[in-house]
């Protein structure tokens, strides 16, 4: 793959409305920062991007136990794209058909068989043709913002009469996420994830609370001594501990079986590291099984990446990777604490770089946050200027995007 070829991916949580991650929206961009998209007449840089994608995907990590959604058309589903993606995990986006003829549906059923594929139909509608591939259904996404309440209400009873999921897309504000959900949406897909809940639902746990006081507390000098008596004291804060440190590459050729043991492994300089992680592994109510854990940690870990490159060997560069990390974690502290992300950070004493950073995406690391965000996001036009500026080409943040995701399902 060429510097001036390949795609961007953004993996976006579709949450359960109990707040469990069960699926990722997949979208993709081109290098020139263009959505790509499934319909008939752009599909064909769509379908190359898939082609690209689906040879070098390790599926494993990036789904992480969950299913992918994918939008497709008639060009995707009678391409030979799908046969180099995984079986039973893909629930594919159809969009509205004027009809279902006889090819595509004997093509959908096909796939069911062979691939284990299932259908989401995109923009449901009242008489909807795709309703005769309602055996190969699941799910049906509708309008959660253009449609009059009785619409909507209409809608979501014929799709539950049917027992299939229901789908918001593009929530970005939890007061979204709870209204929709009380208002029988099954699946929501966004940004949601990232804005405080008013509710004690996205609130640190009590484990949590003394994760955080613990930094806070710490202002820049974490002491093993202290740290160890307060995991001592909580016996989950031990657990989960000893369960990261050994899910990771500190354990190596034994198993680390004590708290002092693994404080003495991770050392005090890399001890924020890991109680941050821990944080959000076993310090929010969700843990592993959220979207705030796989999001923080695959963030932290794409950034430090970023910044490593080739230079692992040097001092300066591996520092600067680890600050990096320390970024990408922290840039989501703030949900757990339901604050702003300014007030997040003002009680821990940090470098300069990194509040510059985290309060204006300012300097290298501001940068590289906002790069992780907007992928996050699908921004592709955003991200395509900061990837240029950070001589970042799209094949190789690719790679680092696959070995961050490889990294997170370790822990899980």
């Amino acid at each position: 793959m060429s510097d001036a070829a390949g795609f961007f991916l953004s993996r976006q949580p579709i949450v359960a409305g109990e707040r469990r991650l069960i699926g990722w929206q997949l979208v993709f961009g081109s290098a020139s920062g263009e959505t790509l998209s499934s319909n008939a007449e752009r599909s064909e840089p769509y379908l190359e991007a898939l082609l690209e994608f689906g040879g070098s995907a390790r599926w494993d990590s990036l789904l992480c136990g969950a299913r992918a959604v994918l939008a497709v058309d008639r060009r995707i589903l009678f391409s030979e794209v799908l046969e180099c993606m995984p079986r039973n995990r893909l629930l594919l986006g159809l969009a509205p058909l004027d009809e279902v003829d006889a090819n595509l549906s004997n093509r959908l059923h096909d796939l069911n068989s062979r691939r284990g594929t299932r259908l989401l139909f995109l923009d449901y509608h009242r008489r909807d043709k795709r309703e005769q591939l309602l055996d190969l259904a699941d799910a049906v996404q509708i309008d959660a913002f253009g449609l009059d309440a009785e619409t909507q209400g209409l809608l979501v009873r014929r799709a539950q009469r049917r027992k299939l999921q229901i789908l918001a897309s593009s929530i970005q504000r939890d007061v979204d996420f709870v209204r929709f959900r009380e208002a029988g949406f099954d699946m929501l897909h966004g940004q949601s994830y990232s804005d405080p809940s008013k509710s004690d639902e996205t609130r640190a746990t009590a484990d949590g609370r003394v994760l955080i006081q613990l930094l806070v507390e710490a202002r820049g000098e974490l002491e093993i001594e202290k740290v160890t008596k307060q995991f001592d004291a909580h016996e989950s804060l031990k657990e989960g501990l000893l369960r990261l440190v050994n899910s990771l590459e500190l354990a190596r050729a034994q198993k680390i079986e004590s708290v002092g043991q693994a404080l003495v492994m991770i050392g005090a300089k890399g001890l924020s590291r890991w109680l941050n992680l821990l944080l959000f592994q076993i310090g929010s109510r969700h843990g592993t099984r959220g979207p705030l854990f796989r999001v923080a940690a695959s963030r932290a870990r794409l950034m430090e990446l970023a910044v490593v490159g080739s230079g692992t060997e040097d001092p300066a560069i591996k520092q600067k990777a680890e600050t990096a990390f320390l970024v990408g974690i922290l840039s989501l502290v703030h949900v757990l604490l339901g604050v702003d992300r300014k007030a997040a950070i003002t009680g821990l004493t940090l470098p300069p770089e990194m509040t510059a950073a985290l309060s204006g995406y300012e300097g290298q690391l501001g940068r590289l946050l906002r790069l992780s965000e907007c992928l996050d996001a699908g921004e592709f036009p955003e991200v395509v200027e900061i990837a240029a500026e950070l001589g970042l080409a799209p094949a190789t943040l690719w790679v680092h995007q696959s070995e961050a995701y490889d990294w997170v399902m370790r822990m899980i």
